[in-house]
């Protein structure tokens, strides 16, 4: 079984800011904006700040649709809500779970993100996992499969295994860093 090390990473919630022994670095959300902003364009603020909230809070229907997904499944965590970060690209996430959905076979990890939307966003899902599990891979934890699961409010979750999705991360990472060399004064 691997052992996650200590990530080094500090985290001020509030700023939604991660640092590095002093360096700022870009969370994997902040580096997906454009992608965002093109999937939720149109909808209401009020309505995406409450989306979010679901996201952080845990509401029964969520927490029994968590506890049919692990009465199912019966997986193996040996983290959850583990902060890595990128040793070559210097950017920084949260990782929900990670652990084990079938037995350790000593070919890595299994990378799980929780999502509390009312719509399933695979490719926005798999661009996101996909970062976190190239972040994880360049501290040398290797990885053996990417899950998105979607805990509805039926009570009832939805998990599936998820594409490679890192291409994508990298073009909008690309944009990222070309958006922050536009930004300096």
């Amino acid at each position: 079984m691997i052992v996650l090390p200590d990530s080094q990473l500090e985290f001020d919630e509030e700023q939604h800011l991660y640092t590095l022994r002093g360096m700022k670095l870009p969370s994997v959300t902040q580096i997906m904006e454009p992608m965002s902003l093109m999937l939720y364009n149109g909808i209401p603020q009020e309505t995406l700040f409450g989306a979010a909230d679901r996201g952080t809070r845990a509401h029964e229907p969520y927490l029994e649709a968590f506890h049919a997904f692990e009465g199912a499944y019966k997986p193996v965590w040996i983290g959850s809500e583990y902060r890595t970060y990128h040793k070559a690209l210097r950017y920084a996430g949260t990782i929900d779970l990670i652990g084990y959905i079938e037995p350790d076979d000593g070919t890595g990890v299994d990378v799980v993100d929780i999502k509390c939307t009312a719509v399933y966003h695979p490719v926005m899902l798999a661009t996101q996992v996909s970062a976190y599990c190239e972040a994880l891979k360049s501290q040398g934890i290797p990885v053996r499969r990417r899950y998105g699961l979607q805990l509805q409010k039926s009570g009832k979750p939805r998990f599936e295994q998820v594409e490679d999705g890192y291409k994508t991360f990298l073009h909008c990472l690309a944009i990222h860093n070309a958006m922050a060399v536009e930004r300096k004064p």
